[in-house]
């Protein structure tokens, strides 16, 4: 059996994207803005190179914003792959236990528990996006149950 179009849809967070994303523009456009108002004003301590600086650390603060609002779990049939902040990671769907989640508000994000022993966040289902965020949780429950085969070692 095929499976449906929207069971594989990405896992991503929605305010945690936006306020990245628009972040991240805020971010470019202040520096920008400051470092050629300190250059057009011609504060003495204030040179060429440093307005480059400033534009270079506007660029680097925006693009780590722009990471964390491309974090995302992205399922197939082989496995999830999970894109948190810093790691990107390909678990197998045989290596996935379970997902837990807190509905109180506990834990910010689900977390996988593998066979290995080990747990790896999925920071694409935040806790702030509330009532989703449970939706998200019960899909990917879903197809953890539906695409994990565990096989038991036969002596």
């Amino acid at each position: 059996m095929a499976p449906a179009a929207s069971e594989f849809e990405v896992f991503r967070p929605r305010q945690v994207r936006i306020i990245g994303i628009v972040g991240s523009i805020a971010l470019f456009v202040g520096f920008a803005v400051l470092s050629l108002a300190l250059f057009v004003v011609d504060w003495r301590p204030w040179h060429l190179i440093d307005m480059v600086w400033m534009n270079l650390l506007g660029i680097l603060f925006g693009g780590a914003l722009l990471r964390v609002a491309d974090i995302q779990a992205r399922p197939d049939e082989t496995g999830l792959t999970v894109r948190n902040i810093v790691r990107t990671r390909h678990i197998p769907w045989s290596q996935i236990l379970g997902v837990t989640f807190s509905s109180v508000g506990d834990d910010p994000w689900p977390v996988l528990d593998l066979a290995d022993g080990t747990t790896c966040a999925v920071m694409a289902i935040q806790h702030a996006d509330g009532p989703r965020a449970r939706e998200e949780v019960a899909r990917l429950r879903m197809l953890v149950t539906r695409w994990t085969n565990f096989e038991e070692d036969q002596p």
